[in-house]
């Protein structure tokens, strides 16, 4: 329990604490783990024991619990990450999960799902393309075209002037059941913010293979009903944040962005009042993201600057590190 006890108002300190506060209770130690493969197990307290606070207790295996611990250091732009996940995962039927630190990096495993045609399932996910200022700026677009500018070009200064001037409605918000974002999770489970600069930019990027509005217009549907497609509850491919993930498992994982600034998070930590503590939390957290697979664990790094748990976690000849020069 103390491995993870990060929610509203919550402190590990008031876990460790409790014999404290309940005289005559009883600790039980729970020290098998039935879920992970043994090399996952391992390598996971090997991850935690680094923290301070914390119970000292010894964790192993199930006698049954087979499965592989896979490093995968890939200096690839994040979609061709995201596709070699994708491909190295068995065609078993088994249900599988890339799960990162926040909802902006699963974005590209989203698009490149969409881009293969899987099934997903990510109710806090939303892409650009859902906003529902979009349509707002493309009939602004398309007045001025009517009035016998060509607006592909003028795309930004439209998208622009309608972001910062004009009465558009509200980004399109998350479907009625979807979890609340825990308050204490940052910018990790939080809906995506969409800053003017960002949606007017990616509509520029959107227009640049076409040259009409109607053309771009129809591009947008299309990507829409690509998502209503594919987004569904029964998929077997789960896209999600490992904040949102406690208590659950899959058969395969993959955890993307173990690199230097991101997992832990810099911005965590620096805007920490407490930043030792701080880092020992996102630790917990990468304890919980790894301890979700059931047969496969998948670890994504860049070698260039992997994560600091990673050197906590493996050894540079394992993590396939150059020596550093003398």
């Amino acid at each position: 329990m103390a491995l993870w006890y990060h929610r509203r108002l919550a402190d590990v300190r008031r876990v460790l604490a409790l014999a404290d506060s309940l005289p005559g209770l009883r600790r039980i130690d729970l020290t098998v783990n039935y879920r992970c493969p043994r090399p996952v197990v391992e390598r996971a307290v090997r991850l935690v024991a680094h923290n301070d606070e914390r119970f000292v207790k010894t964790i192993q295996a199930g006698p049954t619990a087979h499965g592989r611990l896979i490093l995968a250091p890939d200096g690839s732009d994040e979609t061709i990450r995201m596709r070699h996940i994708l491909e190295s995962w068995p065609g078993d039927g088994g249900t599988r999960a890339i799960l990162a630190r926040t909802n902006a990096e699963l974005l590209p495993a989203a698009a490149m799902a969409l881009e293969m045609g899987l099934p997903f399932r990510a109710p806090r996910l939303r892409f650009l393309s859902e906003d529902r200022r979009v349509d707002a700026i493309l009939e602004a677009a398309r007045t001025v075209e009517a009035a016998g500018e060509s607006p592909l070009p003028r795309l930004v200064d439209v998208a622009t002037y309608c972001l910062e001037r004009l009465p558009l409605p509200a980004a399109t918000p998350l479907p009625v059941g979807a979890p609340a974002a825990d308050t204490d999770a940052r910018d990790a489970d939080e809906p995506l913010p969409v800053e003017t600069g960002e949606l007017a930019a990616a509509l520029v990027g959107w227009a640049a293979p076409y040259r009409t509005l109607p053309e771009l217009a129809a591009a947008i549907e299309r990507h829409r009903a690509r998502i209503a497609e594919l987004r569904r509850d029964d998929a077997l491919l789960t896209l999600a944040t490992a904040h949102s993930t406690k208590g659950l498992e899959f058969d395969h994982v993959a955890v993307v962005g173990l690199d230097a600034g991101r997992f832990p998070s810099a911005r965590s930590l620096r805007e920490a009042p407490e930043p030792a503590r701080a880092l020992e939390e996102e630790r917990r957290l990468a304890y919980v993201a790894w301890t979700r697979a059931r047969r496969s664990l998948t670890l994504v790094y860049d070698p260039a600057s992997p994560s600091p748990f990673l050197l906590e976690a493996f050894s540079d000849v394992e993590l396939n590190l150059d020596p550093a020069p003398c």
